[in-house]
């Protein structure tokens, strides 16, 4: 499994350029004195100081075939909404075909332009006949050393993400549980320790509830567990990830039209595991950081669980299985409950494309953030990262009551009551006892019907970036 699935140049030097397609972002009327500096024609000097002083300012694009640069075709793009930054220069990205350089002067945007140069310009072809790989270069000039190990970090961290998108774009046939976890592990983890988990020792330890939902799968279940212990001095922090390879249903089956997509509902496994890689080269983390993730797939067969079946959780706590369908809050249960009796973090961060009820409510642009720690949510809420955007959905004494059962301690599936990426979560309560838990319910974003911003349709990686940022920031250290 690759890491890097695109190909990146840093420039200093617009003479270095070699690709077809050459950008330029205008600024204000006051920059067309550094348009005359690199010696942009005198035309396309006049109809940008035309255009950028219309009485109702819009963003615009200039495109003409005027070689610049070795370059075949500019681009001068003029971004009047600076609040719209990432989305604008996006779109306009979007619509380029064939290789780009981008040239800035705005040293303080770069990052925005990496994020948008790479992540726009993301193809998944690895089962296409004929591949039209794309070449990308940034032109920064006299980059200061702190801007170029920021660049190099941004790149790091974008590889991550569209590892994630290559993981989850993959065809479900290919990445069955301890195959997925077979490239899990050839990764280039330095600095983490990744130990596999198979069905025996999943027995052995009680991970009943994973199993249950593995059961009617010829491919066994999995699970990877990943340590960064840096000082036991220090605090932990934990994450969950559900890696449903491909999700049917269970015995209570998917209609069609639902099934279609869900080769991509071992995203939350997916989003921690890019997470973890991005944070490996790291050694100025303040705390330890431990994972697990569940891999498994919920398919129909003579082994199968069966609804009002009651499994024993990890933990000890009993489910009524209620629907087949409501099982990636099975598989969390498992490693919430494994993970606060092996390590006692202090919060469990879970990710996971858990509910469709979250799609409904926030649609494709917002993933649902909740739990019982709220200083950690505020903290994610007040930071977006990049276009990654959460909104925080309630959590109450009443929806977990709501969740117990009459002949079980629990059950998987609440009748009756509506908010169901809640509901999802208040399930999850029941498996951890100390520790604190924030859920991340990224079943809209992680995988679009349609791109938006940067986010192609597909994949999109989404919640890698936020992850990252959150565990590199101190506020959380003093819960």
């Amino acid at each position: 499994m690759s890491i890097a699935s695109f190909v990146l140049d840093i420039l200093d030097n617009p003479e270095s350029n070699t690709l077809e397609n050459f950008v330029i972002e205008a600024e204000e009327l006051s920059n067309l004195d550094f348009f005359k500096r690199i010696h942009l024609p005198e035309n396309i000097t006049a109809e940008i100081a035309s255009k950028s002083q219309e009485t109702e300012k819009t963003s615009f694009v200039i495109s003409t075939y005027h070689p610049f640069f070795h370059a075949k075709k500019l681009h001068i793009l003029y971004i009047h909404d600076k609040k719209a930054y990432t989305k604008e220069l996006s779109d306009m990205l979007g619509k380029l075909k064939g290789d780009i350089a981008f040239y800035t002067s705005k040293k303080e945007q770069v990052i925005s332009i990496l994020d948008s140069l790479v992540l726009t310009t993301y193809s998944f072809e690895q089962f296409l006949t004929k591949k039209t790989p794309r070449k990308l270069a940034l032109i920064v000039e006299n980059p200061s050393e702190a801007i170029r190990e920021e660049m190099t970090d941004r790149i790091e961290l974008l590889s991550c993400v569209c590892l994630v998108r290559d993981m989850v774009n993959t065809p479900a046939s290919l990445k069955y549980p301890k195959k997925l976890a077979d490239q899990i592990m050839k990764l280039p983890f330095r600095n983490t320790k990744v130990t596999l988990m198979e069905k025996k020792e999943l027995e052995t330890k009680g991970f009943n509830l994973l199993l249950g939902v593995g059961a009617g799968s010829d491919k066994d279940p999995c699970v990877l567990v990943f340590e960064r212990m840096i000082d036991k001095s220090l605090p932990t922090l934990a994450l969950a990830g559900k890696g449903v390879t491909f999700d049917a249903g269970g015995l209570q089956i998917k209609p069609d039209d639902s099934m279609l997509d869900m080769k991509s509902d071992m995203a939350g496994a997916a989003t921690v595991v890019g997470a973890l890689l991005a944070l490996d080269s790291k050694t100025n983390l303040r705390a330890n950081v431990v994972a697990a993730i569940g891999l498994t797939e919920n398919l129909l067969g003579g082994s199968a669980m069966k609804p009002l079946d009651i499994i024993r959780g990890y933990n000890g706590k009993t489910v009524e299985i209620c629907h087949t369908d409501a099982e990636g809050r099975l598989v969390l249960a498992d490693l919430l409950g494994y993970l606060e009796a092996t390590y006692a973090p202090g919060t469990i961060i879970s990710v996971a494309t858990l509910t469709g009820a979250v799609l409904h409510a926030l649609g494709q642009n917002y993933a649902g953030i909740m739990g019982n720690n709220q200083e950690m949510i505020a903290e994610i809420l007040a930071n977006p990262v990049g276009e990654e955007r959460f909104w925080q959905l309630p959590l109450d004494a009443d929806m977990i009551d709501k969740t117990k059962g009459e002949i079980s301690d629990v059950k998987n599936v609440t009748s009756g009551y509506k908010a169901g990426s809640s509901m999802g979560v208040a399930f999850l309560t029941h498996f951890i006892k100390d520790s604190k838990l924030v859920h991340l319910d990224i079943a809209g974003t992680a995988y679009r019907t349609g791109s938006y911003s940067y986010f192609p349709k597909g994949a999109t990686g989404f919640g890698v970036m936020t992850l990252v940022e959150f565990l590199k920031t101190p506020v959380w250290l003093h819960e």
